[in-house]
Protein backbone atom coordinates (compact mmCIF):
# COMPACT_ATOMS: atom_id res chain seq x y z
CA UNK A 1 0.00 0.00 0.00
CA UNK A 2 1.31 3.65 -0.67
CA UNK A 3 2.05 5.78 1.90
CA UNK A 4 -1.34 7.51 2.84
CA UNK A 5 0.32 11.30 3.25
CA UNK A 6 3.87 12.42 4.17
CA UNK A 7 4.85 11.55 7.99
CA UNK A 8 3.25 14.21 9.77
CA UNK A 9 5.80 16.61 11.44
CA UNK A 10 6.02 16.29 15.63
CA UNK A 11 4.64 19.44 16.20
CA UNK A 12 1.87 18.43 13.75
CA UNK A 13 1.26 15.10 16.20
CA UNK A 14 1.37 17.15 18.71
CA UNK A 15 -0.88 20.20 18.02
CA UNK A 16 -3.16 19.28 16.13
CA UNK A 17 -5.46 16.42 17.01
CA UNK A 18 -8.07 16.94 14.43
CA UNK A 19 -5.62 16.49 11.40
CA UNK A 20 -3.98 13.74 13.32
CA UNK A 21 -7.48 11.80 13.90
CA UNK A 22 -8.12 12.40 10.52
CA UNK A 23 -5.12 10.78 9.31
CA UNK A 24 -5.44 8.01 11.01
CA UNK A 25 -9.71 7.58 10.60
CA UNK A 26 -8.60 7.72 6.61
CA UNK A 27 -5.86 5.32 6.72
CA UNK A 28 -7.52 2.51 8.84
CA UNK A 29 -10.58 2.86 6.45
CA UNK A 30 -8.29 2.29 3.72
CA UNK A 31 -6.36 -0.42 4.95
CA UNK A 32 -9.85 -2.23 6.32
CA UNK A 33 -11.21 -1.97 2.90
CA UNK A 34 -7.87 -3.56 1.10
CA UNK A 35 -7.22 -5.87 3.99
CA UNK A 36 -9.98 -6.56 5.51
CA UNK A 37 -10.56 -5.33 9.84
CA UNK A 38 -8.84 -8.49 11.13
CA UNK A 39 -5.39 -8.60 9.31
CA UNK A 40 -5.09 -4.60 9.88
CA UNK A 41 -2.71 -3.77 12.64
CA UNK A 42 -2.59 -0.43 14.34
CA UNK A 43 0.99 -0.04 13.72
CA UNK A 44 0.21 -0.81 9.75
CA UNK A 45 -2.33 2.11 10.72
CA UNK A 46 0.44 4.24 12.12
CA UNK A 47 2.86 4.15 9.39
CA UNK A 48 -0.10 4.77 7.03
CA UNK A 49 -0.99 7.22 8.52
CA UNK A 50 2.23 8.95 9.05
CA UNK A 51 1.67 9.31 12.51
CA UNK A 52 3.88 7.73 15.28
CA UNK A 53 2.59 4.78 17.03
CA UNK A 54 2.70 6.14 20.38
CA UNK A 55 0.98 8.82 19.28
CA UNK A 56 -2.05 6.21 17.22
CA UNK A 57 -2.18 5.05 20.68
CA UNK A 58 -2.78 7.93 22.38
CA UNK A 59 -5.97 7.91 20.15
CA UNK A 60 -6.47 4.38 20.00
CA UNK A 61 -6.21 1.73 22.27
CA UNK A 62 -8.13 -1.23 19.83
CA UNK A 63 -8.75 -1.62 15.94
CA UNK A 64 -12.47 -1.24 17.42
CA UNK A 65 -11.94 2.41 18.62
CA UNK A 66 -10.85 2.87 15.11
CA UNK A 67 -14.66 1.88 14.09
CA UNK A 68 -16.28 4.46 16.60
CA UNK A 69 -14.07 7.10 15.45
CA UNK A 70 -15.17 6.30 11.74
CA UNK A 71 -18.77 6.81 12.63
CA UNK A 72 -18.16 9.76 14.82
CA UNK A 73 -16.11 11.06 11.64
CA UNK A 74 -19.14 10.93 9.76
CA UNK A 75 -21.44 11.98 11.64
CA UNK A 76 -19.46 15.22 12.33
CA UNK A 77 -19.18 15.99 8.69
CA UNK A 78 -22.92 15.48 8.52
CA UNK A 79 -23.48 17.72 11.60
CA UNK A 80 -21.03 20.55 10.55
CA UNK A 81 -22.36 21.12 6.61
CA UNK A 82 -25.64 20.81 7.83
CA UNK A 83 -25.63 23.46 10.69
CA UNK A 84 -24.54 25.86 8.13
CA UNK A 85 -27.09 25.03 5.60
CA UNK A 86 -30.10 25.38 7.57
CA UNK A 87 -28.98 28.21 9.83
CA UNK A 88 -31.67 31.32 9.73
CA UNK A 89 -34.24 28.70 8.10
CA UNK A 90 -37.44 28.39 10.51
CA UNK A 91 -39.59 26.40 7.81
CA UNK A 92 -39.15 22.64 9.27
CA UNK A 93 -39.84 21.23 5.62
CA UNK A 94 -37.27 23.16 3.98
CA UNK A 95 -34.99 22.60 6.71
CA UNK A 96 -35.75 18.83 6.30
CA UNK A 97 -35.18 19.08 2.45
CA UNK A 98 -31.79 20.09 2.79
CA UNK A 99 -31.29 17.82 5.92
CA UNK A 100 -31.86 14.87 3.85
CA UNK A 101 -30.56 14.97 0.89
CA UNK A 102 -27.48 16.31 2.62
CA UNK A 103 -27.39 13.20 4.27
CA UNK A 104 -27.23 11.20 1.55
CA UNK A 105 -24.88 12.81 0.12
CA UNK A 106 -22.79 12.16 3.31
CA UNK A 107 -23.04 8.55 3.31
CA UNK A 108 -22.38 8.49 -0.43
CA UNK A 109 -18.89 10.53 0.00
CA UNK A 110 -18.40 8.11 3.01
CA UNK A 111 -19.25 5.03 1.15
CA UNK A 112 -16.29 2.95 2.14
CA UNK A 113 -16.42 3.73 5.89
CA UNK A 114 -19.94 3.26 5.77
CA UNK A 115 -20.33 -0.49 4.55
CA UNK A 116 -17.11 -1.03 7.15
CA UNK A 117 -19.58 -0.19 10.21
CA UNK A 118 -22.21 -2.46 8.48
CA UNK A 119 -20.05 -5.36 7.69
CA UNK A 120 -18.02 -5.01 11.24
CA UNK A 121 -19.89 -3.69 13.87
CA UNK A 122 -20.98 -7.30 14.93
CA UNK A 123 -17.43 -7.79 15.88
CA UNK A 124 -16.84 -4.98 17.95
CA UNK A 125 -16.30 -4.61 21.61
CA UNK A 126 -19.37 -3.81 24.04
CA UNK A 127 -18.38 -0.37 24.44
CA UNK A 128 -17.30 0.71 21.02
CA UNK A 129 -21.00 -1.21 19.22
CA UNK A 130 -22.85 0.67 22.09
CA UNK A 131 -21.32 4.28 21.26
CA UNK A 132 -22.06 3.36 17.43
CA UNK A 133 -25.47 2.53 18.29
CA UNK A 134 -25.52 5.91 20.07
CA UNK A 135 -24.42 8.03 17.05
CA UNK A 136 -26.76 6.14 15.00
CA UNK A 137 -29.31 7.67 17.28
CA UNK A 138 -28.08 11.49 17.30
CA UNK A 139 -28.16 11.30 13.40
CA UNK A 140 -31.84 10.02 14.13
CA UNK A 141 -32.42 12.99 16.88
CA UNK A 142 -31.75 15.51 14.34
CA UNK A 143 -34.35 14.50 12.01
CA UNK A 144 -36.62 13.53 14.66
CA UNK A 145 -36.22 17.58 15.81
CA UNK A 146 -37.30 18.55 12.72
CA UNK A 147 -40.46 16.30 12.20
CA UNK A 148 -41.61 17.79 15.17
CA UNK A 149 -41.21 20.98 14.15
CA UNK A 150 -43.14 20.47 11.23
CA UNK A 151 -46.08 18.34 12.97
CA UNK A 152 -46.41 22.07 15.69
CA UNK A 153 -46.25 24.27 12.48
CA UNK A 154 -48.70 22.01 11.21
CA UNK A 155 -47.18 21.50 8.34
CA UNK A 156 -46.41 17.20 8.70
CA UNK A 157 -49.12 15.14 9.80
CA UNK A 158 -48.83 13.41 13.29
CA UNK A 159 -46.28 10.71 12.57
CA UNK A 160 -44.15 7.83 14.98
CA UNK A 161 -41.45 10.67 15.09
CA UNK A 162 -38.69 7.94 15.77
CA UNK A 163 -39.58 5.46 12.95
CA UNK A 164 -40.09 8.20 10.42
CA UNK A 165 -36.79 9.22 11.45
CA UNK A 166 -34.91 6.38 10.92
CA UNK A 167 -36.63 5.44 7.72
CA UNK A 168 -34.80 8.23 6.43
CA UNK A 169 -31.59 6.93 7.61
CA UNK A 170 -32.25 3.88 6.02
CA UNK A 171 -33.17 5.03 2.58
CA UNK A 172 -29.73 6.70 2.85
CA UNK A 173 -27.66 3.72 3.52
CA UNK A 174 -30.02 1.57 1.31
CA UNK A 175 -28.12 3.74 -1.95
CA UNK A 176 -24.74 2.37 -0.58
CA UNK A 177 -25.96 -1.39 0.45
CA UNK A 178 -27.84 -1.76 -2.51
CA UNK A 179 -26.40 0.08 -5.36
CA UNK A 180 -25.29 -2.12 -7.28
CA UNK A 181 -28.77 -2.55 -8.34
CA UNK A 182 -29.85 1.11 -8.08
CA UNK A 183 -26.91 2.78 -10.05
CA UNK A 184 -28.03 0.86 -13.54
CA UNK A 185 -30.98 3.28 -13.75
CA UNK A 186 -30.64 6.01 -11.42
CA UNK A 187 -28.25 8.04 -10.74
CA UNK A 188 -27.35 9.34 -7.10
CA UNK A 189 -29.23 12.62 -7.69
CA UNK A 190 -31.89 11.18 -9.04
CA UNK A 191 -32.59 8.57 -6.25
CA UNK A 192 -32.19 11.36 -3.89
CA UNK A 193 -35.32 13.18 -5.71
CA UNK A 194 -37.13 10.39 -5.39
CA UNK A 195 -36.51 9.48 -2.04
CA UNK A 196 -37.22 12.68 -0.80
CA UNK A 197 -40.90 13.20 -2.63
CA UNK A 198 -41.04 9.66 -1.07
CA UNK A 199 -40.01 11.39 2.80
CA UNK A 200 -41.91 14.54 2.20
CA UNK A 201 -44.86 12.67 1.13
CA UNK A 202 -45.17 10.49 3.81
CA UNK A 203 -44.99 13.57 6.34
CA UNK A 204 -47.18 16.22 4.51
CA UNK A 205 -50.71 16.59 5.79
Amino acid sequence: MEKYKKKLTVIDQITDADKVRKEIIDAASALYVKKGFNATSIQEISEAAGVSLPVTYHYVKKKSEIMRMIMEDVLNIFRDNLIRKIRGIDDAEEKLAIAAPLYFRVVDQQREKALLIYQKSNSLDRASKARIMQLEVEVSNIFCEMIREGITQDVFREVDVDLAAFNIIIAAHMWILKRWHFKKRLTLDEYIDLQLSNILYSLRK
